[in-house]
């Protein structure tokens, strides 16, 4: 497979990136990568169909960088149009998309002062919460989510994400309380159930309270089975490995293998894609027009006609469908 590459500078927010696609031809994918001041910020994989060579390979390539580009120059230049604040609804939700492409440092410019404007908003609490958690700032990340559960007690995913602050902040006892209160007011709150076995487990790691360390294997299970149980997916090598550990005694490796176990089973949703894509069509953002997604449409299913199977090209194709509609 030749190599290929595009590489395309650009300003926006005060800010210079650098956005490169090329072809990975060990795992046959395309790479879509964004730098900003040397450092990568995040990367999107494409694949490459089978029999896809040469100037079709080149052209593909070129097709995904454009669009690429064009996605991100879209996504910050409506965060400069929305530097206004006058839109709280729309901040909290390009908040969330900012989060989910890894732009933590945009998303933080943004919501700390959308939260000064509007603070009695829990999403926007919760949302600048889940910045910080993302960027390691776990005390930065308790402040803000405390508001937001503060704000809005009934709901339960403030108090999970509540509880994966203090987990980061390595404080086992006041997660394992948010835990709690996530699953008694969500009682089929697979994530929740799994945060709180952590927790006990990393009570027993940092010995903060003699109490919780009580039958902490017992505990544990108990909290690990009902997560499995509404959500088998958790069910993998490496959470039996865990397991193991944690009945040998070995408290820190069972943690930090079962902590993995955990993030890599969030389950990945179409909603902040879906979110992004209609954020751009509101404001009527370049390629964001109905004749633009039903060129989309086209595209994919063209693809999709020589793949049927894939699954990602699948996902994708409904949710164009969705914005057009």
């Amino acid at each position: 497979m030749a190599a290929v590459s595009y590489t395309d500078k650009f300003s926006r927010l005060g800010r210079e990136y650098l956005l490169q696609t090329s072809v990975n031809e060990l795992r046959r994918s395309i790479i879509s990568s964004l730098f900003h001041t040397g450092r990568l910020i995040n990367s999107r994989s494409y694949p490459v169909l089978e029999n896809i060579e040469g100037n079709a390979l080149m052209a593909r390539v070129s097709e995904i960088h454009k669009r690429s580009l064009a996605d991100i120059e879209t996504l910050l230049g409506l965060v400069e149009r929305l530097h206004d604040l006058e839109k709280p609804e729309l901040i909290e939700k390009l908040g969330r998309t900012l989060c989910a492409r890894e732009l933590y440092e945009e998303g933080t410019d943004l919501l700390t002062r959308a939260v000064e404007k509007y603070p009695d908003s829990p999403g926007m609490h919760q949302v600048l919460g889940q910045l910080f958690l993302a960027m390691g700032l776990a005390d930065k990340a308790v402040d803000e989510l405390t508001k937001a559960a503060d704000l809005a007690p009934i709901y339960p995913d403030y108090r999970n994400y509540l509880g994966v602050a203090y987990l980061k902040a390595n404080r086992p006892g006041a997660s394992i309380s948010q835990f709690k209160k996530a699953t008694e007011l969500n009682i089929y709150y697979h994530e929740a159930y799994f945060n709180l076995g952590l927790g006990y487990l990393l009570n027993g790691v940092v010995k903060e309270d003699f109490n919780l360390a009580r039958d902490l294997e017992s505990r544990c299970l108990e909290a690990f089975a009902k997560a499995t149980l509404f959500n088998p997916g958790y069910l993998t090598q490496e959470y039996e490995r865990g397991l193991a550990l944690l009945k040998e005694g070995n408290f820190k490796d069972a943690y930090d293998i079962l902590s993995c176990v955990v993030s890599g089973n969030l389950e990945l949703s179409s909603e902040e894609k879906l979110l992004e894509m209609f954020l751009q069509y509101v404001h009527g953002e370049r390629g964001m027009t109905e004749d633009g997604i039903a060129d989309y449409i086209n595209e994919i299913s063209g693809l999709l006609k020589s793949n049927p199977g894939h699954a990602d090209l699948q996902n994708e194709l409904g949710m164009a469908y969705i914005i057009l509609s």
